[in-house]
């Protein structure tokens, strides 16, 4: 795996970038195939998004861009535009967005009025322990944009049930991806299925954006990743057809 950290002019502060491929590269391109940013209380060496990046990249010739933003929501949209603005000046633009916990609300508000093509939403804070709803944004999404959210069946902030009620009402394509016994942080019991299924949901990412990216094949709109405790192996279902594909 090959790493290169870099800053791009931000006002007040830097912002750190960290672009990840597999190594050796599978090209000469710098191009990211992702653009991806952490939660609100998150960094880029949380254990969340080192695993979702080192699954991304082990058997994907794709790269992907995480950048360190702050705790708020309007900052972070403006840190995505900076970052997309700086790549947008190369030939071909960053169309894959994504992000975990509020990142991946960021993403969708940064993926307005651009070429976006592909969303990927981890744990999406869909509501709030309050009552409190975030589900305005996602039907405004446009058709043409795919969408995939990954979630915990654990996680109090996205019943899994409330997810499917909102994906029935967006425009486009959605897919989702079920991390059994997982909560918001995507931690599984025992500690090792927490590197094993965050691996594991790098990886199957990787493939269903290579999916688009090789011949716009749908692959199918539902999967479960879970944790096998007599093969200490994290387990893919696949993809079956199911909800808006």
């Amino acid at each position: 795996m090959q790493q290169k950290f870099f800053e791009i002019d931000y006002p007040k502060k830097p912002i750190k970038c960290t672009l990840t491929q597999k190594d050796p590269p599978s090209s000469e391109t710098t191009q990211p195939s992702l653009l991806f940013t952490h939660g609100a209380g998150g960094t880029l060496q949380s254990e969340a998004i080192v695993n979702f990046v080192d699954g991304f990249t082990s058997s994907s010739p794709l790269s992907i861009l995480c950048f360190q933003g702050n705790m708020n929501l309007q900052s972070r949209i403006k840190m995505f535009n900076a970052v997309l603005n700086h790549h947008g000046k190369e030939k071909d633009a960053l169309q894959c967005l994504g992000g975990r916990s509020m990142g991946a609300r960021a993403a969708i508000t940064a993926s307005v009025d651009t070429d976006t093509s592909h969303l990927v939403l981890i744990s999406y804070p869909l509501h709030t322990d309050k009552g409190d709803v975030r589900d305005a944004i996602l039907p405004d999404i446009p058709a043409e944009v795919r969408v995939l959210f990954v979630s915990g069946d654990r996680d109090a902030m996205c019943e899994i049930e409330r997810l499917d009620a909102v994906r029935g009402r967006m425009k486009g394509r959605t897919y989702r991806i079920v991390v059994k016994g997982a909560d918001h942080g995507m931690n599984v019991k025992p500690k090792m299925g927490t590197r094993g299924v965050g691996v594991k949901v790098g990886e199957v990412v990787a493939e269903w954006l290579q999916l688009g990216f090789d011949d716009g094949g749908d692959g199918g709109g539902e999967g479960v990743i879970s944790w096998d405790d007599e093969t200490e192996v994290a387990k893919w279902s696949g993809w079956t057809a199911g909800g808006r594909i």
